[in-house]
């Protein structure tokens, strides 16, 4: 009897290892596709609470910054329209898109954290990103854009002491509001000339 009780213990101990296995494979080695997989609505739903930060210019002028969408859920605006877009880019969560500073600066606009900060960060009940503040000059931001005109080009400015980049643009540029801004049918262009 107890030689049957001894293989049953071992039959369950191989099951539930084999558990173990599989569960960290899909929860730890492959959570990211897990997470990329276009059938996981639940990466949508938790990218749409998330209070993203602001972007803002050296002045303090508000470039992008969410708003309200209904059903505790957050969208994405631009203030300043097509001036900055190529500089900011845009973040469409539903279509699962971004470019530029939404894009590069994405984990720090969602307030993604590492180690115990993330734990309890995750207990409050509104997640909200962090700011991020650019070197970005308003004022200079619309000489070039009027120096520019119509003409198809982009204007540079950087600080020669320190680098920090104070004027970006390119024309023609994109209305980042619009739901899709890099659609073949809409005005413009997502190509940006001063980094492309």
């Amino acid at each position: 009897m107890s030689a049957q009780i001894g293989r049953l213990f071992a039959v369950i101990v191989v099951l539930f290892a084999l558990l173990v296995v599989f569960t960290t494979r899909w929860t730890v080695i492959d959570k990211s596709s897990l997470d990329n997989n276009s059938l996981n609505r639940l990466t949508l739903v938790s990218q749409l609470r998330i209070k993203r930060g602001r972007i803002l210019a050296s002045d303090g002028t508000v470039l992008a910054k969410s708003v309200p969408a209904g059903g505790g859920t957050w969208k994405r605006v631009y203030p300043t329209g097509s001036l900055f877009s190529q500089a900011v880019g845009y973040s469409n969560v539903l279509e699962g898109s971004a470019a530029g500073l939404e894009l590069s600066d994405g984990s720090d606009l969602r307030g993604l954290q590492t180690g115990l900060g993330s734990i309890f960060r995750q207990l409050s009940p509104t997640r909200t990103g962090d700011d991020v503040y650019t070197t970005l000059d308003p004022k200079a931001q619309r000489v070039a854009m009027q120096a520019l005109g119509s003409q198809e080009g982009s204007v540079v400015a950087l600080n020669p002491r320190n680098g920090a980049v104070l004027v970006m643009y390119s024309n023609p540029s994109f209305d980042p509001n619009r739901k899709d801004p890099c659609a073949a049918n809409s005005a413009g262009t997502c190509f940006n000339r001063a980094t492309q």
